[in-house]
């Protein structure tokens, strides 16, 4: 019945080394060889995913950076991206400009961070992070001079914190854009053109795959993977999940360390 089954990166296809285990790989061979496609759908750039190209080999497409860039693999080809309108970036510059905020921006694939932030990543608890960024993001000294000069090319920013309650002030600060905003680990604020998120991502790859998207599943575990689970044919939870997906997910499986990507694939993609 079911023909594609996209899944969240960190916290789902991912296990909490930041590593693809060998049985998910494994799962998703068996599945290619069955004609079925797997997709990423993460809030990672391309940039951010460089380092597992050998274990995605299975893995076509790419629903990235929330659902603003959809992305070929095989091909390394752009099939589809949305930008965020200029007057919002310069709302978020204005407000970075005058707050301890760290920002991760991303322009067609590659992120983009302050040195100075990058140093005390920690004071916005994503040190968990920090290795990834020293592989793979580009390193400026101020990155409220790339939101001006950059202003129209921006497919997503992500606003970390050092406060869960300064998130909050953020997110009412700039309610007002035309933006869609989606509140990501313990002080993110990651942000997409307005109707730009994983669902609609979804949306454009099965017309473009011309799959109905009622024979898709979603597979994820974080609230930046509610409009894919609403959207798919099956919503699927990981076991490490939050209560908002739980809820909203027809189905649950195990954690991402106890093989809930493999077994979401065997019961339910491939039964």
């Amino acid at each position: 019945m079911y023909k594609l089954i996209v899944f969240d990166m960190d916290g789902t296809l991912l296990n909490s080394q930041k590593m693809i285990s060998n049985d998910s790989i494994t799962a998703i061979k068996k599945a290619k060889s069955l004609n079925k496609q797997i997709v990423l759908g993460t809030g990672r750039a391309v940039a951010e995913l460089r380092e597992y190209e050998e274990e995605l080999d299975d893995i076509r497409y790419g629903i990235l950076e929330s659902g603003a860039l959809i992305y070929d693999f095989k091909q390394k080809k752009v099939l589809n991206h949305k930008t965020l309108p200029s007057e919002s970036v310069n709302k978020i510059k204005e407000l970075v400009a005058c707050s301890d905020i760290m920002v991760i921006a991303m322009i067609n694939g590659q992120i983009y961070l302050q040195q100075s932030h990058f140093d005390y990543i920690y004071k916005y608890k994503m040190e968990d992070y920090k290795a990834l960024y020293d592989r793979s993001a580009i390193l400026v000294d101020d990155i409220t001079s790339l939101l001006e000069k950059e202003k129209d090319n921006f497919e997503k920013i992500n606003l970390y914190h050092h406060k869960s309650e300064e998130r909050e002030e953020s997110y009412l600060k700039l309610s007002h854009e035309t933006v869609t905003m989606v509140k990501a680990e313990s002080t993110g604020l990651e942000m997409t053109a307005i109707g730009v998120e994983k669902g609609s991502g979804l949306q454009f790859l099965c017309d473009y795959l011309n799959i109905p998207i009622s024979e898709s599943i979603a597979v994820g575990d974080a609230d930046n993977d509610e409009s894919m689970i609403r959207n798919a044919g099956l919503g699927i939870a990981m076991g490490n999940a939050n209560k908002n997906i739980e809820n909203l997910a027809d189905f649950s499986v195990n954690d991402n360390d106890n093989g809930g990507c493999s077994q979401a694939i065997y019961k339910y993609l491939l039964s």
